[in-house]
């Protein structure tokens, strides 16, 4: 009841739907009287009895005494009828135009009756906006005018021999889709048809070209290739005489050496390039002495002072097997015998210096050593899998949260404890 209030109060036209065939489970006389209930409730509104399922059982193909029902219905009502079949899309789109016509015009014929009083005078609001509105209409009617030509056009058939022929029979005739190629060219409307394929000339300079080619041209390119081809036989273009003289040899030579030497520079700068640290600046790169003699050597310069220089300030740093202070012990002193505990001190490592490698402690061949290594894969899952940092760690983290269980318990919170 709900919705049927809600269409009632709708600007809208009502469509009743009737079903002759009763396979909707319900008689025509039942459908009848559902529409004699309604029909108070849609005062004023437009209303239409639809007819649905025609492709079943039409409206004359009905017994008399439920005809004769259906008519005095309709005409007590005063209401339109349509059929249809929605099955079968069988005067849908009729029915669905006839009712969008009839509400229009409705809907116009209210908003002229409201701007107007009991005489049938036009109002002031109304008027206002009757003045703006202007309908043009023609001045006389001119009737259409059909050509005999198209008349008489003959209707088009594949089958015809005779049938004009189309774009689509050409394409088919000269290759097909792909190949075929539309003459642009065929509708050109010139004053002489023979134009139309013609060559578009080629203007340079507001000038056609082709009004400026010597017809001779070919003729006379063939006789300058031939006096060309006897000149390079005769060997006129032949010469012994060097262009080049030794300075500009010698020049090109160093040239192409000062290439050779930057393609040298450029390979070990792309080679020494670390792309994974931060550059450092040139001052800050310590480079070794040989390089620097290797550099001045290749440029002509004696470095015999400067080899002498570096070696003087060089400094050299060690450890001594037998612990002597730098400068104190004479490198063509006699040896002197050690006691015990000296030579052995003496022999001794460094403290960072393991005493044998552990990775091969107690493994007598590669195999063995491989299974160890899988074992102790397999014994550290349990640790890694209580986040365990290693054998020895036995840290306990804390059952309760401290922030959650400790501090004063305010209203509502002493489920959480």
């Amino acid at each position: 009841m709900q919705s049927i209030t809600a269409i009632a109060h709708l600007r809208s036209a009502i469509l009743y739907f009737m079903d002759l065939s009763e396979q909707c489970g319900y008689s025509v006389k039942s459908q009848m009287q559902l529409f004699r209930s309604l029909k108070p409730l849609f005062a004023n509104k437009l209303i239409f009895i639809v007819i649905n399922k025609i492709d079943i059982l039409r409206r004359d193909q009905l017994d008399a005494e439920t005809a004769a029902e259906l008519d005095e219905l309709i005409s007590s009502t005063g209401v339109e009828t349509l059929e249809l079949s929605c099955n079968t899309t069988e005067g849908v789109q009729e029915a669905k135009n006839h009712v969008s016509d009839r509400l229009l015009a409705h809907r116009v014929s209210e908003k002229v009756n409201a701007g107007t009083n009991s005489s049938g005078v036009i109002g002031s609001r109304l008027a206002d906006v009757m003045a703006r509105i202007h309908v043009a209409q023609p001045m006389e009617v001119r009737e259409s005018f059909i050509p005999e030509a198209a008349l008489g056009k003959k209707k088009y058939n594949k089958d015809d021999p005779n049938r004009p022929t189309l774009s689509r029979d050409l394409e088919e005739a000269n290759g097909g889709a792909g190949v075929f190629n539309v003459d642009l060219k065929a509708d050109y409307l010139l004053a002489n048809p023979e134009w139309k394929y013609d060559r578009i000339p080629e203007l340079l300079d507001g000038k056609n070209v082709y009004d400026y080619v010597d017809p001779d041209i070919e003729a006379k390119l063939q006789a300058l290739e031939e006096e060309e081809e006897k000149l390079d036989a005769e060997g006129y273009y032949d010469s012994d005489e060097e262009i080049d003289d030794v300075e500009t040899a010698e020049i090109r030579r160093k040239a192409d050496q000062i290439r050779t030497r930057q393609a040298l520079i450029r390979n070990e700068t792309r080679m020494r390039r670390i792309k994974n640290r931060a550059a450092l600046p040139r001052s800050s790169i310590k480079k070794p002495l040989s390089q620097l003699e290797d550099s001045l050597d290749q440029l002509g310069v004696d470095t015999e002072e400067l080899q002498l220089r570096g070696r003087s300030q060089t400094v050299t740093r060690g450890r001594s097997t037998t612990r002597s202070r730098l400068g104190t012990e004479d490198s063509n002193a006699m040896d002197i015998d050690q006691t015990p505990r000296e030579r052995l001190r003496s022999k001794s490592r460094a403290r960072s210096q393991p005493a044998t490698n552990r990775r091969e402690d107690g493994v007598v061949d590669e195999l063995t050593r491989t299974m160890a290594e899988k074992q102790a894969k397999l014994s550290q899952r349990k640790m890694n899998r209580n986040a365990r940092q290693g054998e020895a760690d036995r840290h306990t983290t804390a059952s309760l949260a401290r922030h959650l269980f400790s501090g004063k318990r305010s209203l509502g919170k002493a489920s959480h404890r």
